[in-house]
């Protein structure tokens, strides 16, 4: 898929497991978190790719996550998510 054929794929999977990971987990380490919000899990390539709609919806467009900024999500990194998806739809429509 053209998400995870990504040339900045590594820096989203930095920046998904960086922010969003200690919650949406197997196992969450965040305090009083005790299984991943609406079960949604990103920890693997394939679980960020498949979920990728929704960390835009969530993190890039309407800024509910991660909750009140706990994780400290700078602007530039979510830019850098939208852009990365909206330029994988692109390729995914031009190929």
């Amino acid at each position: 898929m053209a998400l995870a054929s990504a040339d900045e794929f590594e820096d989203i999977r930095d920046i998904v497991q960086g922010r969003c990971s200690m919650c949406h987990a197997s196992e969450p380490f965040y305090e009083r978190v005790y299984w991943p919000p609406k079960g949604v899990m990103l920890e693997t390539d394939h679980q960020i790719v498949s979920q990728a709609k929704a960390i835009i919806m969530q993190s890039s467009l309407s800024h509910a996550m991660p909750p009140a900024n706990v994780s400290y999500m700078e602007p530039d990194e979510r830019k850098m998510l939208l852009n990365w998806y909206r330029d994988g739809i692109k390729r995914t429509h031009v190929n």
